[in-house]
C-alpha cells in the first residue's frame, strides 16, 4: 500500500537511520479477539517496514503475537512461569540492534483488558527484560499505530485517526528537530510563566535545567514514542496558582471536554465540568489527590493540527499546551488546551 510504503521509508531512513547489517526486531499483533473488526490491520505496515529494512541491506526479524494468545498466557499460566529467569530474552536482546513495537497497546497499558493481578504479572515478568534492554543501550521505538479498537475506545472515526497519524509520523524529522531546538532556546533562559486559556490565567514555574526535548532523534533518546514533537519540563508544583481551562482532559480510556481547574499553591481547589459525564467524580478525586510531580508539555509537530481524543497523538499538536499529572496508581493524566498562550512572567 503506497501510503505505508512512504511511511516505512521515512521511518527506516530518516527517523531510525538504519545501517547496513543492522538487525531490527519488529513486534506486531494479530487482533483476533471476539470484537476485532480488522485483525490484520498492522500487517501492511509490518510488511512495508520489512521491505524498507532489507533495502538498506539490514535484517528484519518479525515477532508476531495474537491478542488471544496474550490473554491465554495470563489466564492459564501458573504463577511460577512469570518468575523464570529470562535468559532466552537476554540472548535475543543481544542479537538485535533496534526494537520496533507496532501496536499502540504496547505503549498505552491503561487500555489493556486484563485484571490488576495479570497486569502486575506482566510488569513483573518484563521488568528484568526491560532493564537489560536499557543496560545494553538498545533503541526501542513505539510506533503507536492506531487500530479500530483504539478508535472505538476514544470515540473517534478510524479513517480520520489513521490520517492524523500518517501525517504526524510522516513528517520531516530534520525540520522537526530544528523547530524543537528553537522551542528549547525560547524556554531555556527563564523559569516563571503565565498560561492564558480563554480568559483564565495560570501562573507556574518550570525546572528548565531538567528539560527534555523529543524530536525522534535516536542519538538523544533511547526510547522514542511516535508521533513525536514535544518539549517537557518538570513544574515546581507549589508554583501552580490560578485557573486553567482545559479543552481536553485525557485519563485512562476517557476524554473530558471543557473543564476548569483552580489551583492554589499547587493544590487543586476545585474542578468545574461543563458537561455531566460518568467518571467526573473519579477524575476530580484523582486530580485533587495526584502526586506532587507534574510536567509542562508543549507540542510542536506542525503535521498534526486537530484533536484525535488520544493524548499520545494530541500532545504533539503544534501549539498544544498540556500539564501532565500522575494519579495515585501512577497513571498519567493530561490537561490540554491548544488555543492557549504561554508567556514569561515579568
Amino acid at each position: 500500500m503506497e501510503k505505508y510504503s512512504e511511511l516505512a521509508f521515512n521511518i527506516v531512513n530518516n527517523l531510525l537511520k538504519i545501517k547496513s547489517d543492522d538487525v531490527i526486531s519488529i513486534s506486531g499483533e494479530i487482533h483476533n479477539g471476539k470484537n476485532a473488526n480488522d485483525p490484520l490491520v498492522e500487517l501492511p505496515l509490518i510488511e512495508e517496514l520489512s521491505v524498507a529494512i532489507r533495502k538498506r541491506k539490514a535484517f528484519p526479524v518479525l515477532e508476531i503475537s495474537t491478542e488471544n494468545l496474550k490473554k491465554r498466557f495470563f489466564a492459564e499460566m501458573p504463577d511460577e512461569v512469570f518468575s523464570i529467569p529470562p535468559n532466552y530474552y537476554k540472548n535475543w536482546i543481544n542479537s538485535i540492534d533496534k526494537f520496533i513495537e507496532i501496536s499502540w497497546e504496547s505503549y498505552s497499558s491503561d487500555f489493556r483488558s486484563v485484571s490488576e493481578k495479570q497486569m502486575q504479572q506482566f510488569k513483573d515478568s518484563t521488568k528484568s527484560i526491560l532493564q537489560y534492554l536499557f543496560d545494553q543501550k538498545k533503541k526501542l521505538i513505539f510506533l503507536n499505530f492506531p487500530t479500530h479498537e483504539l478508535a472505538k475506545y476514544i470515540n473517534s472515526n478510524y479513517d480520520s485517526l489513521l490520517n492524523s497519524y500518517l501525517n504526524a509520523v510522516g513528517c520531516n524529522y530534520n525540520l522537526l528537530k530544528i523547530y524543537g531546538e528553537e522551542h528549547q532556546e525560547k524556554f531555556f533562559s527563564y523559569s516563571n510563566y503565565i498560561i492564558t486559556s480563554h480568559s483564565e490565567i495560570l501562573y507556574l514555574k518550570i525546572d528548565r535545567e531538567k528539560m527534555e526535548l523529543y524530536t525522534g532523534d535516536t542519538t538523544d533518546n533511547q526510547i522514542i514514542v511516535i508521533p513525536t514533537g514535544i518539549i517537557e519540563f518538570p513544574i515546581k508544583r507549589e508554583s501552580l496558582n490560578g485557573v486553567f481551562f482545559a479543552e481536553k482532559i485525557y485519563y485512562k480510556e476517557k476524554t473530558y471536554n471543557n473543564v476548569k481547574l483552580k489551583f492554589e499553591d499547587g493544590t487543586v481547589r476545585y474542578v468545574a465540568f461543563m458537561e455531566d459525564k460518568k467518571g467526573n467524580f473519579q477524575l476530580q478525586n484523582e486530580l485533587i489527590n495526584s502526586h506532587k510531580e507534574c510536567f509542562l508539555t508543549i507540542g510542536f509537530n506542525k503535521d498534526i493540527n486537530s484533536y484525535t481524543n488520544y493524548f499520545s497523538y494530541d500532545r504533539c499538536i503544534d501549539g498544544n499546551i498540556s500539564i501532565k499529572f500522575i494519579d495515585r496508581k501512577f497513571h498519567p493524566l493530561f490537561i490540554s488546551n491548544m488555543n492557549s498562550e504561554i508567556r514569561k512572567r515579568l
